[in-house]
């Protein structure tokens, strides 16, 4: 105890210890050098501890210090792209110094808030992904993207809605560095066709497994293929808050139709606060109707309560109909959810027959402390009339953080199976374990899984693994080795309709499906362009009770991307060398995809040579293998009249010479704002199929809607609150608003986080704030100061007057002073300057890089001076006298070159 309360003589520390900083902008630190001691030192050098990106200037002179000085050094930085990408938010400096008896070298440092977008974009190429239902599985690929600095690592859920998809994997863990994007491919099944529309909803969440928290969410649209179809709605699903929209539908088939749809919140006590979605379509010709995706959410505390159409995530089964769920919350990380509903889309309606779906009911507990450790445990109950079989679930998930590089997952699930009619019966298992660590510059993901070919939950009949090594050399260049095997293989109970059969396979379903994948690959980095180079060996297979096909190849992919501003270009293409198995010989093939963006226009195309799947090879009729499949698409958003008039477009076409089809297809989407709650929208479709076999029929269609919209008041929640304020300028700096006093119109405010601007009367709300601390911060670009205190308490609902008084802007520069003959150039970009007021305050500036610099003071009188000793000033320190009327003049500070002389010699 007694050696730490022992005073240093030599004290060295920054001035600031942790610093915000935003991408682009320069930042100074001041690295304070303080001698209490008797003796005078000596500092030989101040060194930074490794070289930082974005480091513009920092003291490298010797200098000496008496006893009793200290002096302030800055360190100035600039916050370009490679500094934002540091992995450690760590500045430090090694400092070294000599007085008369010993030799001494100390560090000092501080800290970095990178102001980053932390979200997870996911997202696929192109806005609609196809899907062959004649083909057993299918895949489209997911983007996801880092928009943020820092290496993340992400569990990425799938979920289908409606229910009649099996993805694989339904989750993946994906470890991305800063801005990086990573291409995950998905495998797609259609378990059961949507008889009511044929198109599908994928919902993505991305949750960082850091803090446990949603850092991205995606809606990804699927359209199932048909050679005969009824376009009976636009792919956009019932989206967007607080608003109603009444539309009419028509198109070419003659199903034409209203629909409303909308979605409110709103306070019903003090306590307790409800949510309502809706979405109903009305048929004119024979004056039917369906209700869907509708329902009431009811909240109160920390329990929430769910009618009508309603869905359950995280239960390793499909769980999506009409019924009821309650959720509590309790302790700080415990959660219980109780669910019972029926299977079927609908929730009420007469257009279609209401069919008996599945008798669902659930539970499910969550667990942990929140952060190191999390957990789950499910249970569904599944009774299904029209298979005449009864199902039963339960999995159970947990997820170990290791400090922030070692994280492990490990998945365990039962189920039993029951035919009621065939008395028929399975039982199955699942287990699962997934790694993910970091072990100095090597990368290790481990993903594992195994269900038994009658365990009834999604992974059914399912063998995955995933080994991946990959090791960082630098920040632009980075390898990777991976092994992948996945294989599904399930079995089913027999259909219950018919007797069991021994011999007779058409009471019985079977598929099977693998591929196995042993890559490497190699991604760089050269300025704005980043390469991927990826060899690998795959074997594919698929059979079932009529025909088997497996597929061997040699593949390399390469992948080459690049950002300018605006613009961005994507160009993947991947050869195979590939052999039949029911053939000897060999066949080259070729897919590649180019992508084209500049703002929020994109231009896509793929090219397919010769088959690159298993898949393809299910459709040859005949001995020649050679084909050529290509697709085009564009699509365009945007927002014009002042973003009164907003929309979206998108044209495509594609040739199959496999398929023998030609498809076209242009849509879109569009929303003027007649008031600010009322709208106009519109929706058009308009399509094209042509098969290009003998025999082949074609066809056009249509679709259209016109409609009105309604946005309503943004509803305030339960035990959140309004926050209002009124700016004006306080020209008497009473803090009063007064005759001849101007409100302040389109000033940016943040009230900590979140940003907004004030309309024509000065005023900005601020609907659902928590109660909390908050600080206010408003006009610090242009010098203007708050009349009040920026720290604000909400616990209650707040409208209040803020009074600002703009500061006097007061401009200098430094201005070299050469002797004849002197071309040498000086550099005083980073010197500090400083302005001392009357009531000691100081206030610091720093000069840029046209030698200029500037202050934003109130009325006074100020000591404005330098302490910097690179170079010898004329007038060090200049007293000025800033009013009210403002401070025209430009402040000079001379300077000259230190311990340098011209001389010339004359012949």
């Amino acid at each position: 105890m007694a050696f730490a309360q022992e005073k240093k003589d030599i004290q060295i520390h920054f001035e600031t210890d942790s610093i915000a900083v935003e991408k682009g902008s320069t930042f100074t630190d001041f690295l304070v050098i303080e001698n209490k001691s008797s003796e005078a030192i000596t500092i030989q050098n101040i060194t930074p501890e490794e070289t930082y990106p974005g480091l513009l200037f920092y003291p490298k002179n010797e200098f000496t210090l008496s006893a009793g000085q200290s002096k302030n050094l800055p360190v100035k930085l600039i916050a370009n792209l490679d500094f934002m990408k540091m992995r450690s938010n760590e500045i430090r400096f090694n400092i070294s110094y000599a007085t008369p008896a010993v030799t001494k070298t100390e560090s000092a440092s501080f800290f970095v808030k990178k102001e980053e977008n932390k979200n997870i974009a996911i997202y696929t190429a192109s806005y609609e992904n196809f899907i062959n239902p004649a083909l057993p599985e299918s895949s489209i690929l997911l983007i996801a993207e880092n928009q943020g600095y820092s290496k993340r690592t992400v569990k990425i859920d799938l979920q289908s809605i409606p229910d009649g998809l099996e993805m694989m994997p339904k989750q993946q863990i994906v470890t991305l560095e800063g801005l990086e994007k990573q291409t995950i491919e998905i495998k797609i099944r259609v378990r059961q066709q949507n008889t009511l529309y044929p198109e599908f909803n994928i919902n993505a969440i991305a949750t960082d497994l850091l803090d446990n928290k949603i850092v991205g969410s995606n809606t990804l649209y699927l359209v199932i293929l048909s050679h005969n179809r009824q376009i009976a709605r636009g792919n956009e699903a019932v989206n967007g808050s607080n608003f109603a929209e009444l539309s009419y539908n028509e198109n070419s088939s003659g199903f034409n139709y209203l629909q409303l749809r909308g979605n409110t919140a709103f306070r019903i006590t003090e306590n307790l606060k409800s949510r309502f979605n809706m979405g109903a379509d009305y048929y004119l010709e024979d004056g039917r109707y369906n209700l869907y995706d509708t329902w009431l959410e009811l909240e109160r505390k920390n329990t929430v309560l769910r009618v009508g159409n309603v869905n359950g995530n995280d239960y390793d089964y499909p769980v999506f109909g009409r019924g009821g769920k309650v959720s509590t919350r309790f302790g700080e990380n415990n959660q219980l959810e109780v669910l019972a509903l029926e299977n079927n889309y609908n929730l009420y309606g007469t257009y279609f027959k209401q069919t008996e779906g599945s008798k669902i009911a659930g539970a499910k507990y969550g667990f942990g402390n929140g952060k190191s450790f999390t957990g789950k445990v499910s249970y569904i109950f599944d009774h299904d009339p029209r298979f005449n079989v009864d199902t039963q679930v339960t999995n159970a998930t947990t997820s170990f953080l290791i400090n922030d590089k070692h994280v492990i997952r490990t998945e365990a699930g039962l189920s039993h199976e029951k035919g009621l009619s065939n008395k028929d019966e399975n039982t199955g298992a699942l287990i699962a374990a997934n790694y993910e660590g970091k072990i100095g510059k090597w990368d290790v993901q481990s993903i594992n899984s195994f269900a038994s070919k009658s365990y009834a939950g999604i992974k059914r009949g399912s063998f995955i693994t995933n080994q991946r090594i990959s090791r960082q050399f630098s920040d632009s260049q980075r390898a990777f080795i991976q092994y992948q095997n996945s294989q599904v293989n399930p079995e089913f109970l027999s259909f219950q309709s018919a007797p069991i059969q021994p011999g007779n396979t058409s009471n019985v379903r079977y598929y099977f499906n693998s591929t196995e994948v042993l890559g490497s690959g190699y991604q760089f980095s050269l300025k704005k362009w980043n390469f991927l180079l990826a060899p690998k060996v795959e074997r594919q297979k698929t059979a079932n009770f009529y025909t088997s096909q497996e597929l061997f190849s040699y593949r390399l992919e390469t992948n080459i991307n690049a950002t300018f501003g605006s613009h961005g270009l994507n160009l993947t293409a991947e050869y195979s060398y590939s052999k039949d198995n029911n053939k000897d010989d060999w066949f080259n093939s070729l897919k590649t995809t180019l992508s084209y963006r500049y703002k929020s226009f994109s231009l896509n195309g793929t090219a397919q040579w010769n088959a690159t799947s298993v898949f393809d090879l299910n459709s040859y009729y005949n001995a020649d293998r050679n084909f050529a499949n290509y697709n085009f698409y564009a699509s365009y958003n945007f927002q014009m009249m002042n973003n009164n008039l907003s929309g979206s477009f998108s044209a495509g076409t594609s040739y199959s010479e496999l398929y023998r089809n030609l498809n076209s297809n242009v849509s879109g989407n569009l929303e003027y704002k007649i008031s600010p709650s009322w709208s106009s929208t519109g929706y058009f479709n308009f399509s094209g199929y042509k098969s290009t076999a003998a025999y082949g029929s074609s066809g056009n269609y249509y679709q259209f809607r016109i409609g009105i919209k309604k946005y309503f008041a943004a509803a305030t929640a339960a035990g959140n609150h309004k926050v209002t304020f009124q700016l004006f300028e306080d020209k008497n700096f009473n803090g009063l608003l007064e005759a001849g006093e101007s409100v302040l119109a389109g000033e940016i405010v943040k009230l900590n986080n979140y940003v907004a601007i004030t309309d024509k009367n000065g005023k900005v709300i601020f609907q659902n704030v928590p109660e909390g601390i908050y600080t206010l911060k408003v006009n610090e670009n242009a010098g203007a100061r708050l009349m009040m205190d920026p720290v604000i308490m909400v616990d209650s609902n707040i409208n209040r007057k803020v009074g600002l008084v703009k500061n006097i802007r007061v401009s200098g520069k430094l201005k070299e002073i050469k002797q004849a003959y002197d071309v040498l150039e000086t550099d005083v970009t980073g010197i500090v300057v400083y302005a001392k007021g009357e009531d000691g305050e100081i206030h610091t500036a720093v000069v840029n890089q046209k030698n200029e610099f500037e202050f934003f003071l109130k009325d006074g009188k100020y000591d404005l001076y330098i302490e910097n000793d690179k170079y010898t000033y004329t007038l060090p320190t200049q007293t000025i006298q800033v009013t009210k009327e403002g401070y025209p003049q430009t402040v000079v500070f001379e300077y000259k070159k230190k311990d340098t002389t011209i001389k010339v010699k004359k012949f």
